[in-house]
C-alpha cells in the first residue's frame, strides 16, 4: 500500500489513523509501512491452523500413497513386469519357516533349500540363449573389526551361508564383465519371522530375477544377487562375500535392500560414497521415489542404533551403492509382529517396481562404465517432493545457489530504505528483533524442559510411545504459547512510537520477518560451511519467503495502492511458507515414524523425554518461522492462547488415563515393550585353574527401554525385589555375557533366581599351548562352541596385547575389563556346533610383577535357536502381559585367569 497526501485508505476493520503532525515524516519503505496502522482479526490465526492441517493432510497422502498391486492375471496378459502376488508367495513360504537365526535349522536348511529350488526353477525357465544363470553356495570363514555403538568389535565367522546368483549374457567371450549387485538377507533375529526384515527383500529379488530372465533384451552387464544368511550376525555373511567370492571383483555398484520397520514406502537413506551418478539414475528411473540426504547424514552420525550391509560393501568392497529400507511401523522391527500381516498391499509392488526399473537400466546401458569415469565431486544433494519426483543436484551447484541466495537475502535487508524503531538504523532494529526471537525460543525450550520434569516427576515417561498425538499438547503447545507471549510482549514494547504514543504493527511485522531472514541465512551459512547436504532445508525456508515477499507482496501492494485485506495477507503468507512447511512436515513425519519406535529399543540410560522434547521444540520453531512475525499485527490473541491452553490441559488429562500407557499388544497395532530374557550360568576359574567359587545362575531380564522392569510388576511381582546384575570389575566385561558391546545401552539387568540351564550343545575351551619368551607370552586356544558366542580378552594392568589371530592390526579397546579394558570377539557360525582356533600374544611391561597374572579371558556361549525353553523361561513367558515381547536366550559364561 502507499500513503496519499498523508491519508490512508483502509479495508476491513481498522483503527483511527493518526494525523501527520503526530509522527515524524517517514520516507520510502517506512512511509508505506506506517500508513497501514490497522490490525488483523484473530480469525486469521484459526485459518492458519486449518491451513496447517491441510498441509499435514497433503503430507499424509504423500506418505501413505502406494501403487495398486499387480496379480498373476497381469502376467498372463504377457506383461513382463514385477508381479506382487508372485513375490508375496515367496514371502509367505520363507516366513512359514519361522524365526531363522544364523546356524538354525530353519535358516541353514529350510530357507536355503527353498531358495535353491526356486532359483533352479527360474534358471530352467529362462528365455533366450543370451541369458546365462549361475548359482553358487558359499560358506566363508573370516574376520574383521569395526565399531558398533561407538565401541570396537571384532567378528569371526565360519560356515555362514551365502547363496549367490549371476545372470549375464552367454555371448560374452572376453573383456571385463561389469556387474550390479543386489543384496538381501534371509536370516532373522531370534523370535521374529522377519517378513519385512528381510524375507520380503529376498522375495523381491526372486521376482526381479524371474522377470529379467524372461525379457528378450540382451544384458550389457551382469546381475549378481546375494541372498545372505548371516546379516543379523552383525553383517558377517556380506563380508565373506565381498572379500572372498571370485565374482566380487566384477561389481561396479550395488543395491542393498533392508528394513527398519514393515510395509509402507522404502526409503533411500544412504548412497555413494560420492558417485553422484547413482542418485541420478535413481531419480530418473525410480517409479515411486522416496529419498532424503538428511536421512543419510542422521544415519551416518550413528544416531540410529543399527547398521546394514551397505557399510561392508562400502568399506571393504570400495564400491558405491544405494541403501534402501522399509521404515514404516518400526514397532514390529525384530519382534514376533514382523509377520505377513505387517506387509501392506502395494508396498512390495512399489519396491519391486523401483528396484526392477533401476536394475534394468543399469544392466542394459553403459551407465556404470560412464559413472566410474565421472569426476567425484562429493555427496550430491537429493530429496523427493512428496514421492512424486526427486531433486538431485551436484554439491558444487548447490554451493553456488546457497551463497547467491545468502547475498540476495542479506542485500535485501541492508538495501531497505527505511528507518527502524525510534529512528535507529533499520538493520539495528532487525538485530533487536533477532534477539527477541532467540529469547522467545529460550522461553519455549524452558517450557518444554518444565513439562519434561513434570512428566518425569509423575513417572509418565513414554506416554507418547504407542500414541504420539499427545506430544502436540504436552510439549508443542506450551512451547508455542511461551514463544508467542515473549515475541508479542517484547515486540510491542520495541516498536512503540514514543512521539505518537501509538504502535505501528506493520513496521514490526516487516522487521520480525527480516529477523527470520537473518536467522535462516545464518543457519544456511553454517550448514554450507560445515559441508552438510541437508542445507537444502534452510535453503527452502529462506528462498520461498524471500522470493514471494519481494515479488507477490510488493506487486499486490503497488497494484492496489491500498491497505492489504486480511485474506490477502493470509494468502500471501501461506504462499510464502507452504512449500517449506510441507517439506518440513514431510521430514518430521519420517523422523517421528523412525525415532519414536526406536525409543523402545534405545536402552535404559537416556531419558527419552529429552529426545521427544527436543524433537517437539525443533518442530515448533521451524514450522512457525515467519508466521510468528504476524503476531505483531493482531490486536488480541486471547482465543489463540485459550486454544493452546485447552490443548495442553486435554493432553495432560489424557496422559494420566489409559491413553497414556506406553505399550500396546494389539496384533493389528502393536507397540510392544522389549526385553532380552537371558537364562545365564557363570563359572569362574582362579589363577590355579580351579573353581574360584560355586557356579551361579539366574534369569536375567534386560529391558530395552528407559522404563526398566517397573511396568511388569503387576504381572511378575518378584521383579520388585529382584537385584540388579551390576558390573563385576574382577572379571572381563563385567561378568555379563553380552554378545556385542551394548553395555553402554543396557546397563541394567535384573536377576531372577534360576537353576543352571541345560544347553543343547556344550562349549569346550582348551588351552592348547602357552609359550613364554622373556616378557612375551603366547596363548593358543581351541574353542568348541555353539553357533553364537563372545570372547572377552582383558590383559592385566601394564600388559599389552601385541598380536592375535583375528587380524594383523590390534583394534582399539573396549572399557569394562579387569585391566581397565577388554577386546571383544563376536563369533557367528553356520553350524549348531563348530571348532575354531584363537591365539593371542601378550607383552608385560617393566612395572608388571612377574608372579602376578597377565590375562583374564572369558568365553560366553549364546544359544539363540533350536533349544528348548527352560522351565524358568517358560514360566516368565506364560505370565508376561501381551504387550511385552521377550527374546529368550540361554547363555553360559566361563572366566579364566592366566
Amino acid at each position: 500500500m502507499a500513503a496519499r497526501g498523508g491519508n490512508t485508505r483502509f479495508r476491513g476493520s481498522s483503527t483511527t489513523s493518526p494525523s501527520s503532525k503526530d509522527t515524524d515524516k517517514p520516507d520510502n519503505d517506512t512511509e508505506k509501512l506506517q500508513g497501514q496502522r490497522r490490525f488483523l482479526g484473530e480469525h486469521i490465526c484459526f485459518l492458519l491452523l486449518i491451513s496447517y492441517f491441510v498441509f499435514f493432510g497433503i503430507v499424509s497422502y504423500g506418505h501413505r500413497r502406494l501403487p495398486t498391486p499387480k496379480t498373476n492375471a497381469d502376467y498372463s496378459m504377457g506383461n513382463l513386469t514385477f508381479i506382487e502376488e508372485r513375490a508375496y508367495s515367496h514371502l509367505k513360504k520363507i516366513t512359514s519357516f519361522g524365526p531363522r537365526p544364523a546356524g538354525s535349522k530353519a535358516n541353514e536348511e529350510k530357507a536355503v533349500n527353498y531358495l535353491l529350488k526356486e532359483l533352479d526353477r527360474i534358471k530352467a525357465s529362462a528365455s533366450g540363449a543370451h541369458k546365462k544363470i549361475e548359482i553358487d553356495v558359499q560358506r566363508p570363514e573370516g574376520s574383521f573389526t569395526f565399531n558398533i555403538l561407538a565401541q570396537p568389535l571384532t567378528h569371526y565367522y565360519k560356515h555362514v551361508t551365502n547363496i549367490v546368483v549371476r545372470m549375464g549374457s552367454a555371448r560374452r567371450t572376453k573383456g571385463r564383465a561389469r556387474a550390479l549387485l543386489i543384496n538381501g538377507h534371509f536370516d532373522t533375529v531370534p523370535g521374529s519371522p522377519g517378513a519385512s526384515d528381510d524375507a520380503v527383500s529376498c522375495a523381491i529379488m526372486l521376482e526381479i530375477l524371474e522377470v529379467l530372465s524372461k525379457r528378450t533384451q540382451p544384458l550389457d552387464n551382469d546381475l549378481i544377487l546375494l541372498f545372505n544368511g548371516a546379516e543379523e550376525n552383525v553383517l558377517q555373511a556380506s563380508h565373506g562375500f565381498i572379500t572372498q567370492h571370485p565374482w566380487a571383483k566384477d561389481i561396479d555398484a550395488f543395491i542393498n535392500l533392508e528394513a527398519a520397520g514393515a510395509g509402507g514406502r522404502e526409503l533411500v537413506f544412504q548412497t555413494g560414497p560420492e558417485h553422484p551418478w547413482l542418485v541420478r539414475v535413481y531419480s530418473e528411473y525410480a517409479a515411486h521415489p522416496f529419498a532424503a540426504v538428511v536421512a543419510q547424514e542422521i544415519f551416518q552420525a550413528n544416531l540410529i542404533p543399527s547398521d546394514t550391509d551397505f557399510r561392508i560393501f562400502r568399506d571393504f568392497g570400495k564400491i558405491p551403492g544405494l541403501d534402501i529400507a522399509f521404515i514404516s511401523n518400526g514397532y514390529v522391527y525384530h519382534t514376533k509382529y514382523d509377520n505377513l500381516a505387517s506387509i501392506q498391499p502395494g508396498c512390495i509392488q512399489r519396491a519391486g517396481d523401483n528396484v526392477l526399473s533401476i536394475s534394468h537400466h543399469l544392466l542394459t546401458s553403459d551407465e556404470m562404465e560412464r559413472g566410474w569415469k565421472e569426476e567425484l565431486y562429493g555427496q550430491p544433494v537429493f530429496f523427493d517432493i512428496l514421492g512424486f519426483f526427486i531433486i538431485s543436484l551436484p554439491t558444487r551447484s548447490v554451493t553456488y545457489m546457497v551463497w547467491s541466495l545468502l547475498a540476495a537475502a542479506i542485500g535485501m535487508i541492508i538495501m531497505r530504505d527505511a528507518k527502524g524503531f525510534h529512528g535507529r538504523p533499520y538493520f539495528v532494529s532487525v538485530i533487536q528483533a533477532v534477539l527477541v526471537i532467540l529469547l522467545s525460543w529460550v522461553a519455549g525450550l524452558v517450557a518444554i524442559i518444565f513439562m519434561g520434569v513434570i512428566v518425569s516427576s509423575f513417572s509418565r515417561h513414554m506416554f507418547w510411545f504407542s500414541n504420539p498425538g499427545p506430544i502436540l499438547g504436552i510439549y508443542a503447545a506450551p512451547a508455542l504459547y511461551a514463544i508467542i507471549r515473549v515475541q508479542r510482549g517484547l515486540g510491542l514494547k520495541m516498536h512503540k512510537n514514543t512521539k505518537a504514543k501509538t504502535s505501528n504493527p506493520w513496521l514490526a511485522e516487516c522487521m520480525f520477518f527480516d529477523a527470520y531472514v537473518v536467522i535462516w541465512s545464518s543457519l544456511l551459512a553454517l550448514c554450507a560451511y560445515a559441508g552438510l547436504s541437508s542445507a537444502y532445508i534452510p535453503f527452502f525456508w529462506l528462498f520461498f519467503p524471500v522470493a514471494i515477499r519481494q515479488t507477490v507482496w510488493k506487486y499486490i501492494k503497488a497494484y492496489r495502492q491500498e491497505v492489504l485485506g486480511d485474506y490477502t495477507v493470509l494468502g500471501i503468507y501461506l504462499l510464502m511458507v507452504s512449500m517449506p512447511v510441507i517439506m518440513s512436515f514431510y521430514l518430521l513425519w519420517v523422523g517421528l515414524e523412525v525415532f519414536i519406535p526406536i525409543m523402545g529399543r534405545s536402552g535404559s540410560q537416556i531419558n527419552p523425554e529429552i529426545f521427544i522434547g527436543a524433537f517437539a521444540f525443533v518442530g515448533v520453531i521451524i514450522n512457525t518461522s515467519y508466521l510468528t512475525s504476524l503476531i505483531q499485527t493482531f490486536k488480541t490473541l486471547k482465543y489463540t492462547r485459550a486454544f493452546l491452553l485447552g490443548l495442553f490441559l486435554t493432553s495432560t488429562l489424557a496422559m494420566f488415563t489409559s491413553l497414556g500407557f506406553p505399550y500396546s499388544g494389539d496384533p493389528m497395532n502393536p507397540a510392544p515393550k522389549r526385553s532380552y530374557l537371558q537364562h545365564t550360568s557363570r563359572t569362574y576359574y582362579d589363577y590355579s585353574g580351579y573353581l574360584s567359587y560355586e557356579e551361579d545362575s539366574f534369569l536375567g531380564v534386560a529391558p530395552m527401554d528407559y522404563l526398566g522392569v517397573a511396568p511388569l510388576f503387576s504381572d511378575i511381582p518378584e521383579l520388585k525385589d529382584a537385584p540388579e546384575a551390576g558390573c563385576d570389575p574382577e572379571v572381563p566385561y563385567c561378568g555379563l555375557p553380552y554378545w556385542v558391546p551394548v553395555r553402554s545401552m543396557l546397563k541394567k539387568i535384573w536377576k531372577l533366581p534360576a537353576e543352571p540351564p541345560k544347553v543343547p550343545v556344550p562349549m569346550n575351551i582348551k588351552l592348547v599351548t602357552k609359550i613364554e619368551d622373556k616378557s612375551k607370552t603366547r596363548f593358543e586356544f581351541n574353542i568348541t562352541a555353539p553357533d553364537h558366542m563372545s570372547v572377552y580378552i582383558s590383559p592385566r594392568a601394564h600388559v599389552n596385547m601385541t598380536k592375535w589371530s583375528m587380524s594383523k592390526k590390534i583394534p582399539k579397546r573396549n572399557p569394562n575389563g579387569v585391566g581397565g579394558y577388554a577386546y571383544i570377539i563376536h563369533y557367528g557360525g553356520g553350524k549348531p556346533q563348530d571348532s575354531w582356533p584363537l591365539w593371542i600374544e601378550l607383552e608385560a611391561g617393566e612395572s608388571h610383577i612377574s608372579s602376578e597374572p597377565i590375562l583374564d579371558i572369558a568365553f560366553a556361549g549364546q544359544y539363540k535357536a533350536d533349544f528348548k525353553y527352560t522351565p524358568e523361561i517358560k514360566d516368565f513367558l506364560r505370565r508376561q502381559p501381551d504387550w511385552h515381547f521377550s527374546v529368550p536366550i540361554i547363555s553360559t559364561y566361563f572366566a579364566y585367569v592366566y
